[in-house]
């Protein structure tokens, strides 16, 4: 009778040992780890360092952990949540790319198409025999023609949408529709020939001209049919369907612990806008680009919705840019040792070179105003961070949420 009281005791104990084990981890995440991740946020947004942000992670299709804190509009006290709408700016990339693989999985295009075949003022392009001074007067043809793969990858000779170059010539503005605005950054001549340097560029809002024309559809009726509504991305899109839920912009400075609201940015997200950039457009929620992340993760499908083949994924999300012009970065003087570029989105390549334990494969890509996502392929985990603010890196405070949530892992 003894030894049984004993061995019932012991069982106990086992079995209260295993539920406080299972209530102590979440999805291979510490629960501890992921409330002070949380915590660490509100404490930013209480001291003014943010405004607010919403974060979550998804592992395997399910949702470890989403989270709001702070204001999406200080001025009128409204707190964040979950469902707030974010322009997610460079983060509209990665989903560009998805649309134009569709096309060429339906055999409407090719990476090695020409784009002057879609759009023939880029048969009559020139480049600067010298970019830096880029006198007009001064160009040559090209070595070669840029194709839709250069689009992709980054690689076209194509300047930055808010380059001086651009914004001298006028080559963007916000009343303008795309076909206007391809034809003017076709005027405008190139800073490198067409494969022999990777440069940052408006060339994801060429990409989304073709697919126009290639599917002889509006580029936000493409992407809703073929990407957000399989997808479960109800809140994605060139405008906000909620003008209410809008989470509004504001700078921040590490030196010091205020906020100035940001006067409304060049995209008119309240309403659509007539320029419907696929580099930079896109507003949308962290449930939804979880979703977006999880289906690159499953080789093109999420809750049996295919919107791509896996071989497509596997070479959107391998590095393609050839070993001579790496490494490369956003700022030339800066280059991102770790990676490559896939096509419109960045792949880790050396995780040796990375400034966290992180695998080769991951891939990742932000925002301007403090949008961030990455995902493992390996234990097939999203992790998604959405402020608003500029500049983006103020305080460190993605790669800190970085550092946190690796350390919230339970290896």
């Amino acid at each position: 009778m003894q030894f049984s009281k004993i061995s019932t005791f012991f069982i106990c104990i086992l079995a209260l040992s295993r539920v406080l084990s299972v209530e102590s981890e979440i999805n291979g995440f510490s629960k501890k780890g992921l409330d002070e991740v949380e915590l660490w946020l509100r404490v930013m947004a209480a001291e003014k360092k943010i405004a607010g942000a919403v974060f979550g992670i998804m592992q395997g299709g399910d949702v470890v952990r989403i989270a709001a804190v702070g204001k999406r509009d200080i001025e009128r006290n409204l707190p964040m949540e979950v469902d707030s709408l974010f322009q997610i700016r460079s983060m509209s990339k990665p989903i560009t790319v998805v649309a134009a693989l569709q096309q060429i999985e339906e055999n409407k295009l090719s990476l090695d198409d020409k784009v002057a075949r879609y759009i023939p003022s880029f048969g009559a392009v020139t480049v600067f025999k010298d970019p830096d001074t880029q006198d007009f007067s001064q160009t040559r043809p090209p070595n070669r023609a840029i194709t839709i793969a250069d689009l992709m990858k980054n690689t076209a000779g194509l300047s930055h949408r808010f380059s001086q170059l651009y914004r001298e010539n006028d080559v963007r503005l916000r009343s303008d529709s795309l076909a206007m605005l391809v034809n003017k950054v076709a005027e405008v001549p190139l800073i490198a020939d067409p494969g022999e340097k990777w440069v940052y560029s408006i060339s994801m809002t060429i990409l989304g001209r073709v697919i126009e024309i290639v599917s002889r559809q509006p580029l936000d009726v493409v992407l809703d049919e073929n990407i957000f509504k399989p997808l479960g991305m109800p809140n994605t899109g060139f405008f906000a369907n909620n003008a209410d839920r809008i989470v509004r912009a504001y700078s921040a400075r590490s030196d010091t612990s205020s906020l100035r609201r940001l006067p409304p940015m060049q995209i008119p997200i309240e309403e659509k806008p007539p320029l419907l950039e696929g580099a930079v457009g896109l507003v949308s929620t962290v449930p939804d680009i979880m979703n977006f992340f999880q289906a690159l993760i499953n080789e093109g499908e999420l809750a049996g919705q295919k919107i791509l083949e896996s071989d497509s994924v596997q070479e959107m999300t391998r590095n393609q840019i050839e070993p001579h012009l790496m490494p490369f970065g956003i700022n030339p003087n800066s280059p991102m040792l770790d990676r490559g570029w896939g096509y419109g989105i960045g792949v880790v390549t050396d995780s040796s070179q990375s400034a966290f334990p992180v695998n080769n494969g991951e891939f990742a890509w932000s925002g301007s105003l403090g949008t961030f996502a990455w995902a493992d392929p390996l234990d097939k985990t999203v992790y998604v961070l959405m402020l608003q603010q500029s500049p983006s890196n103020a305080f460190d405070v993605s790669n800190e949420f970085r550092r946190r949530l690796i350390e919230a892992r339970v290896r």
